[in-house]
C-alpha cells in the first residue's frame, strides 16, 4: 500500500465520520423542531383556556354584582 493509498483511506474514514456526525446532528435538530412545535401548540392551548376562564370569571362577577 503506497503512501497515497494510506492518505486516501484516512480521508475516506474522516469523511465517513463527518457524515455520521452530520446525521446525528440532523436527527437532534429534527427532535428539537418537533418539541418546539409541540411547545407552541401548548402555549396557544394554555392561552385559550386562560381566556375562557377569564370570560367565565367576568360573567360570574357581573352576575354577582347584579344579584347583590
Amino acid at each position: 500500500m503506497s503512501e497515497a493509498d494510506a492518505k486516501i483511506a484516512r480521508l475516506e474514514a474522516r469523511t465517513d465520520e463527518q457524515e455520521r456526525r452530520l446525521a446525528s446532528i440532523e436527527a437532534k435538530l429534527d427532535k428539537l423542531l418537533e418539541l418546539a412545535a409541540i411547545g407552541k401548540g401548548s402555549i396557544w392551548l394554555l392561552l385559550k383556556i386562560a381566556g375562557v376562564l377569564a370570560g367565565l370569571g367576568a360573567a360570574f362577577a357581573w352576575c354577582w354584582d347584579k344579584i347583590n
